[in-house]
């Protein structure tokens, strides 16, 4: 593909080209695209400085596109996909990546018949990861995490959300928080060049009691609103708390979230998970970005978040995990539900790193379409960021974050299962 700069008239700095499906998962409709996803076949995408300027046919695109004279003499940087399915990069939502040491033993009890509230009771569970992560050195747990970004990279993740809430005291959980924004700040890997994924800080000092305020938890609460949330502003972007009757009360999440709204936190709830507890009305309450989990979601909270615009982040790992019964997806959207699907890798409940298995599980198991399901990892992930603005889409302004498939049809994805489908991620800032 030769581009002419005397012939242009778009500028750009990078042009992919020979895309056999770009799958935009458009929400304008685009020229020559088709179906729910807005697929364009022998596709070109045209950058500029990291954001989407041109998108359109093979025979289109030439010579539209303006050098920059400020790019090397190279000029424009030409990317051939060889016929490569792309698709917008995914968006994993909703991870617990930040900790040391394994729950191996816990996994096991479970398959004996010990139930994860049970565990939690026992002092198991989310203190037996809090333990390990308060005994770790700031550099240990910084390579476990870009090992692991790594892993959520080769599985076609560009952008993630990291929680804390394995610290759970002031020092460890500023500790894990400024990890978080250390991995924004690496430069690009020389492994992967264009790859760098985004990573998107919450802060979750409200994920269980820890032990010791077992038996003075209202101190713990004073801890997080008056101590915490204040000293993290301009380190999280979000502020989540566990709603759940082995964890905190909705009347507890209440005192935390409201403060933590009134310091400019956006905010999410992990809501009705293991109970009614009451986290998805909250969240609605409150005008959460999401609210995640929703087993046990009524039909009411499900209107109560629709009104109030609330993204309902579904985890079918943890069910997969826990042998649960997986939310039906279908109720979900007949509400009129924005529905994201996040891997929520933790060491406890769901220790996975592939959206790919997400979302296979989300068609095998949840009832979700391929459409509904691609849907909710890229664009309905990145409303659940309050980031849909500019990434979970292929569209002329949003940034370039891609993932290309060794696939001859984004049909095949969900259908050839259990193997890696993504060949490469190319992310342009």
């Amino acid at each position: 593909m030769m581009l002419d700069p005397a012939q242009s008239r778009i500028q750009a700095n990078m042009v992919i080209h020979n895309i056999g499906q770009l799958v935009t998962v458009a929400q304008q409709p685009l020229a020559g695209a088709s179906g729910p996803l807005q697929v364009i076949t022998n596709a070109t995408m045209a950058v500029h400085n990291g954001n989407i300027v041109w998108i359109g046919h093979d025979n289109e695109a030439e010579p539209l596109f303006q050098h920059d004279t400020h790019t090397p003499k190279d000029g424009i940087t030409i990317v051939d996909a060889q016929g490569a399915v792309v698709t917008p990069g995914l968006v994993d939502s909703h991870t617990h990546l930040i900790f040391a040491g394994d729950r191996a033993e816990e996994f096991h009890l479970r398959r004996a018949g010990v139930s994860y509230g049970e565990l939690l009771a026992q002092g198991h569970g989310i203190l037996t990861t809090m333990n390990a992560t308060r005994h770790a050195n700031t550099e240990l747990l910084l390579e476990l995490a870009k090992a692991r970004i790594d892993v959520l990279r080769t599985y076609g993740t560009t952008t993630v959300e990291v929680k804390t809430g394995y610290g759970l005291d002031k020092v460890t959980e500023e500790a894990c928080l400024r990890i978080i924004n250390n991995l924004n700040a690496l430069e690009e890997s020389p492994v992967y060049p264009h790859s760098q994924v985004r990573v998107v800080p919450t802060f979750l000092g409200a994920h269980v009691v820890p032990p010791e305020y077992r038996d003075r938890r209202t101190e713990y609460v004073d801890l997080v609103v008056e101590e915490m949330l204040p000293s993290f502003v301009g380190l999280a972007r979000f502020c989540d708390v566990f709603c759940e009757r082995e964890a905190f009360t909705a009347e507890e999440c209440r005192r935390i979230l409201t403060k933590a709204k009134a310091l400019g936190y956006q905010l999410k709830i992990h809501a009705d998970q293991l109970s009614p507890s009451g986290g998805a009305a909250l969240a609605a309450e409150l005008g959460a970005v999401s609210a995640d989990h929703l087993d046990y979601a009524s039909d009411t909270d499900l209107d109560a978040l629709r009104d109030a615009g609330v993204v309902a982040t579904l985890l079918p790992g943890c069910s997969y995990t826990l042998r649960s019964p997986y939310p039906a997806a279908r109720r979900f959207l007949d509400h009129g539900l924005h529905v994201a699907l996040a891997t929520d890798f933790n060491p406890g409940t769901s220790y996975c790193e592939n959206m790919q298995m997400i979302l296979e599980l989300a068609m095998s198991s949840m009832g979700m379409s391929l459409e509904e399901a691609l849907t909710a990892a890229t664009i309905n992930g990145a409303r659940a960021l309050g980031l849909d603005d500019q990434i979970g889409s292929l569209e002329v302004g949003k940034h370039c974050e891609l993932a290309f498939w060794s696939i001859n049809d984004y049909h095949e994805i969900g259908y050839h299962f259990g193997v890696n489908l993504v060949q490469s991620v190319l992310v342009q800032r």
